[in-house]
């Protein structure tokens, strides 16, 4: 499902909600785009730049990227982390790439950390939904991340729209997942179930 136009005026005519979100209305100018850039020391994928140039979100059904503030998104993005700390200490997770597990809790959380930093960068979509950033292209896979239940939840950012927020069946989940080509993302794709 391609972003645009289409999509645009099939979400709007769907929408049941009060302050619904405006697609295809003027979004982020190309200023604030750089500006949400700098403070993040990343770049932000031609797909999620484009939505967000043409999407205004009065009810504030996504992260707040028009009044990006980046203390906000490092919490958000901590929440992750901190979520999957809790796996750590209480379901015995560990991800196979950390080697062997320290017996004392503090070590086993300062190596998952470490490495959590260098792992692909996220945006923050919806409630806990999130578009892979890195690499910066365009048809990153958006992930569901609940502390190490992580699926995918859209294959890229137009099917992760129908999903989220089109009256759904059955069959529309791996319809704009599994049944489409998922780029692989370093670390977050080996997390999905």
């Amino acid at each position: 499902m391609e972003l645009g136009p289409e999509l645009f005026d099939l979400l709007n005519a769907r929408q049941r909600i009060v302050n619904p979100v405006l697609y295809g209305a003027p979004g982020l100018s190309a200023a604030e785009i750089v500006s949400i850039e700098a403070e993040l020391g990343f770049g932000l994928p031609p797909d999620f730049v484009y939505l967000f140039q043409n999407l205004q979100d009065p009810g504030g059904v996504f992260f707040p990227w028009r009044d990006f503030d980046k203390r906000r998104y490092d919490e958000l993005i901590d929440g992750v982390f901190h979520g999957i700390a809790f796996d750590i200490e209480h379901a015995g997770f560990w991800h196979e790439r950390w080697d062997e597990r320290p017996q004392q809790l503090p070590a086993a959380l300062e190596i998952a950390r470490s490495d959590f930093l260098s792992w692909p960068k996220l945006l923050p979509m919806c409630g806990h939904r999130f578009l892979a950033a890195e690499p910066c292209l365009s048809g990153n896979p958006v992930f569901s991340i609940m502390q190490t239940d992580i699926i995918y939840y859209g294959a890229d950012l137009g099917h992760y729209l129908m999903l989220e927020f089109m009256p759904r069946r059955d069959e529309d989940y791996r319809r704009h997942t599994y049944a489409q080509e998922i780029r692989e993302i370093d670390v977050w794709s080996d997390l999905t179930s």
